[in-house]
């Protein structure tokens, strides 16, 4: 069959209609994109942009956590402190719930030593012999020995109770002013919050349009890095063979490297990703 009598598809066409200049934008794009499963994949190229325009949207973010302060630190900070301080409470109630349960079987204890007491004080005058009556003098001493054992241990437990109770008062003024200040904290974000809320969902939506549109190696590297202090700062330009985040310089070959874009680099120093000035869209 004559190949040049094949009939030529739409896209065919297409492509003999458009003039050199068409042709080679529509090669530079197919360059930068391959199609896998349906899905538009970027080239390394696009990939960088990607990251750069990442990084300018994470970078807003960062600025409205700034205008919140350290509000959610001391928030995290007072809520853990208010859960400590209701933990001792507890514990110390259970201590003072202990204590009174001592001293009222001590007292209890002590009223039935004092019911034989009295009985043996009465059977001393009958007593039918000097050695019937010393044995019931020493019964009666036992007794008396352990009555003041036993209010002994009462005085000590008031003044533990005393303490524990006292503690927990302090404790409970503390958490009170926590509370307080927890609530002002909580008040002053919400309104924070609400001033940002609108501005902050179209970065999010914008981050996540962007994020899913770079493979996971890539998107790790980003995410480990834009982490901590470095939000919003993950991306450095090359310029003039320098780091425009640490501003150390970047040895020529890999300057190079960077430029030809065949690879994703990061800065020896800062631990960026390195992009030549070159490729973005404003150059």
């Amino acid at each position: 069959m004559d190949e040049t009598n094949l009939e030529k598809t739409p896209i065919e066409e297409n492509n003999d209609s458009q003039n050199p200049g068409e042709k080679e934008d529509e090669s530079r794009i197919l360059e930068f994109f391959e199609y896998k499963e349906g899905i538009q994949r970027p080239s390394l190229n696009d990939k960088l942009i990607i990251l750069y325009e990442l990084t300018k949207i994470d970078k807003e973010l960062a600025e409205i956590d700034e205008e919140k302060g350290d509000l959610p630190e001391k928030i995290k900070a007072l809520l853990d402190s208010i859960d400590t301080i209701e933990a001792i409470i507890k514990e110390d109630s259970g201590k003072v719930e202990q204590f009174e349960n001592e001293k009222q079987q001590l007292i209890k204890d002590n009223k039935v030593h004092e019911e034989k007491m009295s009985k043996y004080d009465e059977l001393k005058y009958n007593a039918k012999s000097n050695k019937e009556y010393d044995e019931i003098v020493k019964s009666i001493d036992a007794f008396i020995e352990l009555i003041e054992k036993n209010e002994k241990r009462i005085k000590e437990i008031d003044s533990l109770n005393a303490t524990v109770v006292k503690d927990i008062e302090e404790r409970n003024l503390r958490n009170e002013e926590y509370k307080k200040e927890l609530e002002e904290n909580k008040e002053h974000l919400n309104e924070l919050n609400t001033e940002f809320e609108d501005e902050e969902n179209e970065l999010t939506k914008k981050r996540e349009l962007l994020i899913v549109k770079i493979d996971d190696e890539t998107r790790s590297l980003y995410e480990r890095i834009n982490s901590g202090s470095m939000r919003g700062e993950a991306i450095a330009i090359v310029r003039k063979g320098n780091c425009s985040g640490c501003y150390n310089s970047v040895p020529p070959q890999r300057e190079i490297e960077i430029k030809m874009a065949e690879e994703v680099f990061t800065c020896q120093s800062c631990g960026r990703i390195l992009i030549d000035e070159s490729i973005l869209p404003n150059s």
